[in-house]
């Protein structure tokens, strides 16, 4: 079952974090979703996590609000922007925590039939030194978006809206005053 993402989402000009806020149980609780990555190997590690972070070396949290398929469809929505801002970047799902590993594997289950059509989806297998952390977190998931042959321009002023084909509705996004536009993608 396809859940509605939430629609108002904040981000950094250079789409590097994403935030939004969760309603859930407990109160709202503000997520934050961040793209770091090796920018020669054009991959990059999303990073879901509760705002605010405690410590500075903490791989950060993620509650169960009650909202969680809410949650989990604002992500994939995230990476559908990031990735149509940044066609040639693949995105790496690996938890650095079990919990995030979980909940990236539940992502990938309940929206692959929808994430396919869109991207290339591949396995990456990390070897653990201690055999005892031979297990399946030690698996991450590689979306490379597949090339489409349209043009995408938008203008920004402090916002920017488009439209989630994933999903089929309009998302805003509130972001510096910047205006860019996009390039056609050729067909490989």
């Amino acid at each position: 079952m396809v859940h509605t993402p939430y629609m108002h989402l904040q981000a950094l000009r250079d789409f590097s974090a994403f935030q939004f806020t969760s309603a859930g149980l407990a109160g709202p609780v503000t997520r934050q979703v961040r793209f770091n990555g090796q920018k020669d190997a054009g991959i990059y590690n999303l990073d879901l996590r509760d705002l605010p972070v405690t410590q500075k070396d903490d791989p950060g949290r993620v509650t169960d609000q009650g909202d969680m398929n809410t949650v989990l469809a604002t992500l994939v929505q995230i990476i559908e922007i990031y990735t149509e801002r940044y066609p040639r970047r693949s995105i790496r799902l690996r938890g650095d925590t079990q919990e995030k590993a979980h909940l990236y594997r539940m992502t990938l289950d309940q929206y692959l039939d929808i994430l396919c059509p869109l991207f290339i989806i591949n396995l990456e297998e990390h070897l653990a030194d201690d055999a005892d952390d031979q297990n399946i977190d030690n698996i991450a998931f590689v979306l490379k978006r597949k090339p489409v042959p349209f043009l995408s321009i938008h203008a920004i002023h402090t916002t920017w809206s488009g439209h989630s084909r994933l999903f089929g509705r309009k998302v805003t996004i509130e972001m510096d005053k910047v205006v860019r536009f996009g390039v056609a993608l050729p067909v490989i």
